[in-house]
């Protein structure tokens, strides 16, 4: 904001359910000053299509500024919306960081008037109203301070009351289901763990047995630096990090936990560890096989002949080094086996397309899922490198630009897109193999999708596989995939339908053919 105290909302009535007619500002910038990187672990409300619902999470990313304007600013103060956003306070003599709320955290045009309407961060407490349990923000003044602890490098959430909350609320003061009881966030900074200018490193392939026990392959580096041992590139988001380990003969041993580094696309700290399988207990009591990690020591065996590095171990790459719930473990390599590689061009094997979901008219797009492979064509089928992998979409014949205008989380216009690609709305990246893209051209008679290895000027084409439109409502898709897209809906906050995404915060809900659903949400 444009100053500690607020000074924007001019006006506030006694319930608190209306704000200052001027636009305010919402800060996606703070100050130059001191940033202080933040593990953080939090317990608070998700918005769903059934209202708010409990979530916890640990090893998510936050930033503290300590701007040399004086102010304190802190990101995205409530962690289950992701607003991209910072609010702006005071530190006092007392270890305490303060903060004058209500601040503005969004914004987002209305879809009837298409006025842009604000989204604000306030205290709030709970209100029960019969079977119904909800929160309202607190008056102005004291009651809307709120206040963070900063002692021992730990920023802790003070709380005025057992029941309250920060929470955030649309311009009308009603809560939009998201919000905070708990937070705590200890300094944690990058990891710049480097081999130096003169250690010998390789380019590798990973061959590794994945959870469907078949062998996989997984493009890494390995260098060996005097007594050091270093792997790198381990996961998709953070290529040129490394994990540091010891050699010794010819065993190089890594911790059982190591901070690989952090990942700001997922906004969370990204580690390597050991791992065991070991049980889990469901809520319902029933045990289950459980990926766990370990206390015990990532042991490799190096082989000079060979220059190969091989464990007998599991080696996670997960969120969080104090959660191994199966949902923060990113990666999973058993047994793994890394080889030099040297790296040659070629072409790639052509897409597979496995599920299409018809053009819907009343909201202008369609989308498919496909297979993509990183084998070659040419000679004996070497890996290609992944970095120089993109794909292709064809509407009748035509290669697809996408632009901005029609992909919003996109900066520039592009034809190829990298295998790596996932932006969470429009590219999927569901599988090291499996996509899914939305497009918002109608086709009338093909879609096609084209691989291509990228090798400076050189293009090495796998060739366009087409797939023919049978009806005019699309593809007969029973050939292509059990499981399917049926449907695409957006939503805004309140739960209504919009035709497209828009300036704030949209819920995409995907349904598939065989009832599941999986939910977005997408804040700009």
């Amino acid at each position: 904001m444009n100053k500690h105290y607020i000074t924007l909302f001019l006006s506030l009535i006694a319930s608190g359910t209306l704000y200052a007619q001027d636009a305010p500002t919402i800060i996606t910038q703070p100050s130059n000053g001191e940033t202080v990187n933040l593990y953080r672990t939090t317990k608070g409300y998700e918005g769903q299509y059934t209202g708010a619902v409990a979530c916890q999470s640990t090893g998510d990313w936050q930033r503290l500024v300590f701007g040399n304007d004086g102010y304190v600013y802190l990101e995205n103060p409530v962690n289950s919306f992701y607003s991209q956003s910072w609010i702006k306070g005071r530190l006092t003599d007392d270890n305490t960081i303060e903060f004058q709320l209500p601040q503005a955290i969004y914004s987002e045009d209305d879809i009837f008037s298409g006025e842009k309407k604000y989204g604000y961060l306030n205290c709030m407490h709970k209100v029960t109203d019969g079977n119904t349990v909800t929160y309202k923000p607190n008056e102005a003044g004291e009651a809307q301070v709120l206040r963070y602890t900063w002692k021992d490098n730990t920023l802790t959430l003070q709380k005025q009351a057992d029941d309250d909350i920060i929470g955030v609320c649309n311009d009308n003061g009603a809560w939009v289901s998201y919000g905070e009881e708990t937070s705590t966030a200890t300094r944690v900074d990058d990891n710049y763990s480097q081999p130096s200018a003169t250690a010998t490193v390789n380019d590798g392939l990973m061959l590794y047995m994945g959870a469907d026990e078949t062998s996989q392959t997984y493009p890494v580096k390995y260098a060996f630096d005097g007594d050091n041992v270093y792997l790198g590139d381990l996961t998709t988001n953070l290529h040129g990090y490394w994990i540091k380990g010891e050699m010794k003969g010819n065993t190089a041993t890594f911790p059982a936990t190591s901070l690989l580094g952090i990942d700001t696309k997922t906004a969370s700290y990204v580690y390597v560890s050991s791992g065991v399988m070991g049980k889990g207990v469901s809520e319902v009591g029933d045990e289950f096989d459980k990926a766990c990690l370990s206390s015990e020591p990532l042991v490799f065996t190096y082989d000079p002949s060979e220059n190969t590095l091989s464990s007998r171990q599991m080696m996670f790459v997960h969120k969080s080094k104090d959660d191994d719930r199966s949902s923060n473990i990113f990666d999973t390599y058993r047994y793994p086996l890394i080889s030099h590689w040297d790296k040659v061009a070629g072409r790639p094997f052509p897409p597979l397309i496995t599920a299409y979901m018809p053009w819907d008219d009343m909201f202008g797009y369609a989308a498919i899922e496909f297979k993509l492979s990183y084998y070659s064509q040419d000679g004996d089928n070497p890996y290609l490198d992944p970095a120089n992998l993109f794909y292709c979409l064809y509407i009748d014949g035509e290669k697809v630009e996408m632009t901005p205008d029609n992909y919003s989380r996109i900066t520039e216009s592009m034809t190829d897109v990298p295998y790596s690609f996932d932006d969470s709305y429009d590219f999927y990246k569901l599988d090291d193999n499996n996509r899914r893209i939305y497009f918002y051209t109608e086709p009338k008679k093909t879609i096609g999708m084209e691989a291509v290895y990228v090798d400076g000027d050189q293009r090495y084409s796998s060739g366009v596989t087409e797939y023919t439109l049978t009806d005019p409502t699309g593809v007969d898709v029973s050939d292509v995939g059990q499981k399917h897209v049926e449907k695409v809906e957006y939503t805004d906050l309140l739960g209504r339908r919009v035709n497209k995404p828009s300036k704030g915060v949209t819920v995409r809900t995907v349904t598939f053919s065989d009832g599941t659903k999986a939910t977005t949400k997408y804040i700009r």
